[in-house]
């Protein structure tokens, strides 16, 4: 391959000026189309690429976002940065991607990272870390100074920017519901991510149906845990002494793994067992029983959420922060008797 050459060395070769040649690679209006594959055909024939760096302090943009995740392993994270990479890709930025794994000073990390100006604005779902002891400093430090920020899923009412959600709440009220409608009457919540917005207003949502349908007839039964060999003794434990005939979970894996040892204490799903959880993934597609879940859209949800953080660097306006509320859906198979 050959050398790299400068702009300044096109414009000797090519006998056009540098202004000339920036504008022709920029499919400026004011260059002939003549002119402009001319002065293309000679900087791929010399392999002239712009420098992305001058350009972008020329213009005062990288053309790139941030985006902070709190786990790459989970595969809603894994379909909302799908929705992100399409809607970014398409309106002509790229991105860079961090993972935060929970934790509030990797999370810190990244955000001094993108305020040190790499992005034009960042996306973020806040890590359990984060919310569990409200450290919201940095991100607030960065709005304060100019940066864009959206946050999604994992949010937070005392950061004052645009934030892109499903319904927590209704959507776990709605699936705790559909297991009472389906008479279902002992059911265990359980979450690993007790302590983030999303993971306490599932509960809530649980909680209120659990209130209203049985008017403290029957309590709520909630376990939180913080990982899984801890849950897998926590839950070991509690089935030794409860009888329960229905778990909403508060994701995925959760769901799967409540569901796996349930049946190896003898359930059957969905005969004598209901199970539902959040995010419609591989895992609850290929599970046996396949699993009822709530359908979050994530994919949708990370191309709303970057379309919005793009629309908040290009616009000239300061407008107040929205929240977009994205409706989510309940999909029905074979661990819950609902199924079709």
């Amino acid at each position: 391959m050959s050398k790299k050459i400068t702009l300044k060395e096109l414009a000797l070769i090519s006998e056009f000026s540098v202004s000339t040649i920036s504008k022709a690679l920029s499919d400026n209006r004011e260059i002939s189309t003549k002119t402009k594959k001319k002065i293309k055909a000679l900087a791929k024939q010399y392999n002239y690429r712009p420098n992305a760096t001058a350009r972008s302090l020329k213009s005062q943009k990288t053309k790139t976002i941030g985006v902070i995740i709190p786990n790459i392993l989970a595969h809603y994270f894994a379909k909302v940065l799908l929705g992100i990479e399409k809607e970014v890709s398409k309106k002509g930025y790229s991105i860079i991607t961090c993972i935060s794994d929970e934790s509030y000073e990797k999370e810190t990390k990244s955000i001094e990272l993108f305020n040190s100006g790499c992005v034009d604005g960042f996306l973020i779902s806040l890590s359990k870390e984060t919310q569990s002891n409200n450290f919201y400093e940095e991100i607030n430090d960065a709005i304060e100074q100019g940066l864009p920020v959206v946050m999604f899923d994992r949010t937070s009412d005392k950061v004052h920017c645009d934030k892109v959600t499903i319904n927590d709440f209704e959507s776990a009220y709605n699936a705790t519901q559909l297991l009472i409608d389906s008479n279902h009457k002992k059911i265990l919540f359980v979450s690993p991510i007790s302590g983030t917005n999303v993971g306490n207003e599932r509960e809530k949502g649980y909680r209120q149906a659990i209130a209203e349908s049985f008017k403290g007839a029957i309590a709520p039964e909630v376990l939180n845990f913080t990982d899984y060999p801890e849950f897998t003794t926590t839950l070991n434990q509690y089935l030794e002494t409860n009888i329960i005939d229905g778990i909403v979970a508060a994701d995925e894996l959760s769901a799967i793994y409540a569901m796996n040892l349930a049946i190896s204490k003898g359930y059957k799903v969905p005969e004598n067992l209901a199970v539902i959880g959040f995010t419609d993934g591989i895992l609850s597609n290929n599970s046996n029983p396949p699993l009822s879940v709530v359908d979050q859209h994530e994919t949708e949800l990370g191309k709303i959420a970057a379309a919005t953080l793009i629309q908040r660097i290009e616009s000239n306006e300061t407008t107040a922060p929205q929240t977009i509320v994205l409706p989510s859906e309940l999909i029905l198979r074979k661990s819950t008797h609902s199924a079709r």
